[in-house]
């Protein structure tokens, strides 16, 4: 079988593995392992064959995508924190890929050194290869991005605290230990005190919880420190220095490990035109990256996955209410209650929809005059210089001449947060008084609306949100192949109505309409 040499050094610790084995390292330092542990500066240098770097490249993917279904596309310092409690949820998959290294126990202090060699070979190759994958566009970088950190803090939790400090120190960060000075401030009394979350809270097997106080404080130059630990209290600044708690080293070392990876994809975006021209993997890695990208994107429709109805000028109004997704109608009946002009990102969300739910470039050209123009500062000759171009490059006509396809729910999630005078996103991720007002203006019933508030409350679970959201206006459906784009929304509300009239009427569905349902069915 034809063998590939990974080109792609693991900071040393394979060099570091072969002089632990030589010089007979004591067994009870494996307890304070890093556990192979990497912020992957070097490209590692291993033989892999072909298969098995697909083999290995696949298998790290469905774990990160296990971090991203679970954690729910929420980024925030906050995530990273409680990565810990997913570890449940997340081990599976992490098993099956190989990519978990446990402590080693008495008995098998032998085995581990092969082990931890088996574990960085495949934990480094795979990474570099999906670092090829993912760095050509910034949504693909973007998400690497955040499951890899998601990825580090579950591996950084899992050391002793011993071995977090060592890495510490390897990993060149200014810090040491904070010691106590008698009559000298900050004591550890002080820290205790005034750090926001240095409780660290305990649940007994009967349910009573406890509390105590963080122990292991660390001194560092507080321009090392992220400003929103500062921002949030999580840290004490005293004469330049700031006092770090054991439970935020994770929150810190993150923010390196992105700004690593983000050093390295730009390596790897200028080194991939040699890559993808390797016949070995150049393949595979293209079709990485299309995979990539439908994470993002949702796929495009072909002729056989028609609605069933198409979107047009004459029954816009109808399936607004009936048919379109929670986030694009709420962008056009926001855009219509300020009779304010929707700014760029929800334009952009909204044009692509409009033309995959049918709308003629024609068409989506009239109705975007006569919407932007409810708004007093556009008039026609405004909307042509400002807005048709944007028009025509949805549809193909300008620009790179591809067109532009409907973002995914992924993408959508993953939007800015809205700032004054914007609407854009999933809102599902809307405050959730706010979030409550809008579905009772949809009519939404109360129950569905306390299993929203439900889903997204214990996970933010903004995806089944919107399926339960269409289950309540489509009775008897099942919530199927809906919640992945709102394309698919539209699609199968517009399947649903119509199965209903073909009830209604008694007659039974012609041939081209029933093979529609196979094929949604697959696609769900």
């Amino acid at each position: 079988m034809q063998k590939l040499t990974a080109a792609v050094p693991a900071g040393g610790n394979a060099s570091l593995m072969s002089t632990r084995i030589a010089s007979g390292i004591n067994d009870s330092r494996f307890e304070n392992d890093d556990l192979g542990v990497s912020f992957y500066s070097e490209t590692p240098h291993w033989e892999v064959s072909v298969r098995e770097f697909e083999e290995l490249t696949c298998d790290r993917l469905k774990v990160l995508h296990a971090f991203d279904r679970i954690c729910a596309y929420d980024a925030s310092a906050g995530s990273l924190a409680r990565v810990e409690e997913l570890k449940g949820k997340v081990a599976p998959e992490i098993k099956n890929a190989n990519l978990n290294l446990p402590v080693p126990t008495p008995g098998r202090y032998d085995e581990f050194p092969a082990q931890k060699e088996d574990f960085m070979r495949r934990d480094c190759i795979s990474h570099f290869a999906l670092r090829v994958a993912f760095c050509k566009t910034r949504d693909a970088r973007e998400w690497f991005l955040r499951q890899e950190q998601r990825l580090f803090v579950l591996r950084f939790d899992a050391m002793s605290t011993a071995a977090q400090e060592q890495f510490l120190i390897r990993s060149g960060m200014p810090c040491k230990k904070f010691e106590e000075v008698k009559g000298v401030y900050p004591s550890l009394d002080d820290l205790q005190k005034t750090t926001y979350g240095a409780k660290l809270y305990t649940e007994s097997s009967d349910g009573k919880k406890s509390f105590d106080f963080e122990k292991n404080f660390y001194e560092m130059p507080f321009f090392d420190v992220a400003p929103h630990l500062i921002s949030a209290r999580k840290v004490v600044i005293h004469q330049g220095t700031a006092y770090v708690p054991a439970s935020a080293l994770k929150l810190i070392l993150t923010q390196r490990v992105k700004d690593q990876l983000l050093t390295g994809l730009d390596n790897s975006l200028n080194a991939l035109p040699n890559v993808l021209s390797n016949p070995s993997v150049g393949g595979f890695l293209r079709i990485l990256q299309e995979h990539g990208l439908q994470l993002l994107v949702a796929p495009k429709s072909s002729s056989s996955d028609a609605p069933g109805e198409k979107l047009s000028l004459d029954n816009f109004e109808e399936l607004l209410m009936r048919s379109f997704s929670p986030c694009m109608r709420r962008l056009v009946e926001a855009q219509r209650d300020m009779k304010k002009h929707l700014k760029h990102s929800g334009r952009l969300q909204l044009r692509p929809f409009l033309k995959e739910c049918g709308f003629t470039m024609d068409e989506s050209l009239r109705w975007w005059r006569q919407e932007l123009m409810r708004d007093s500062t556009i008039d026609v000759t405004t909307f042509e210089k400002n807005y048709t171009y944007d028009v025509e490059h949805t549809y193909g006509k300008k620009g790179s001449f591809q067109g532009q396809s409907c973002f995914g729910c992924p993408k959508i999630i993953g939007f800015p947060g809205e700032t004054a005078g914007q609407v854009h996103g999933c809102p599902f991720k809307m405050e959730m008084s706010l979030l409550k007002q809008q579905l009772h203006r949809w009519k939404m019933p109360e129950s569905g609306v306390a299993e929203v508030e439900k889903l997204i409350k214990n996970g933010n679970h903004y995806q089944l949100a919107c399926i339960e959201y269409f289950k309540s206006q489509h009775p008897g459906h099942s919530g199927d192949g809906v919640g992945n784009s709102p394309g698919n929304f539209f699609k199968e509300s517009c399947a649903h109505h119509l199965k209903l009239k073909e009830k209604e009427s008694g007659k039974s569905p012609s041939k081209s309409q029933s093979d529609i349902q196979p094929s949604q069915a697959v696609a769900a």
